[in-house]
């Protein structure tokens, strides 16, 4: 899924009026939940307001719950957060990112753009649920931030707090958001094989 907010002017407070944006990215591989994650990002999908900031914030707030629900299944983490001066470059670096992310997919077939939903059938190309097999959610978030959101991200204490931040980020902060989740179809998860394939950035919590 992807949803976002096209960079957008600010025009209060001073981190609000400069051209300062923060890009952060938080990577976090589940060890597979039974599909009840990935039907539960589905929804948020589907019903997800794309088209504000409010209805964006909501998502964020959403999936970082989804996601703290369920830290009993937390196996490997990602994460950066860098600071750039200018709205155009922070776009280039967020569509960098999601696009280094989206071409790991397969197939993607559930977008939310603007609120326009597009659901697509797909071949099944992952495996089925297997023990060891697991879930990569992303959280890509452009803000008004003068410094970074956090530092890199090693063990569960850290993850938790910084999904606590990101989920505590506000309206008038938030920029820019997309939320990604692989494999999207509910039965499919990744094998240990194509987590350290695709995914050998991240490191074991």
């Amino acid at each position: 899924m992807i949803a976002y907010l096209i960079f957008s002017r600010r025009s209060r407070g001073n981190e609000l009026e400069n051209d300062i944006v923060t890009v952060s990215k938080l990577q976090v591989a589940l060890l597979a939940p039974e599909g009840d994650l990935q039907g539960q990002l589905t929804e948020l999908t589907v019903k997800g307001d794309t088209e504000s900031q409010e209805g964006l914030v909501d998502m964020l707030q959403e999936g970082a719950l989804a996601l703290m629900r369920r830290s009993d299944r937390w196996s490997y983490v990602a994460s950066s957060s860098q600071t750039v001066n200018s709205r155009e470059e922070a776009q280039q670096v967020f569509e960098q990112l999601s696009l280094e992310e989206r071409s790991k997919f397969t197939a993607e077939t559930l977008v939310n753009v603007n609120g326009s939903v597009q659901e697509r059938l797909a071949t099944l190309s992952q495996e089925l649920s297997d023990p060891g097999s697991y879930v990569v959610v992303t959280l890509l978030v452009g803000t008004a931030d003068d410094q970074p959101l956090f530092k890199d991200i090693q063990t569960s204490e850290a993850l938790r707090e910084t999904l606590g931040r990101l989920g505590a980020i506000s309206p008038e902060y938030l920029m820019v958001f997309e939320l990604l989740w692989s494999p999207q179809e509910e039965q499919a998860n990744l094998s240990s094989d194509e987590l350290l394939t695709s995914y050998s950035h991240m490191i074991p919590l």
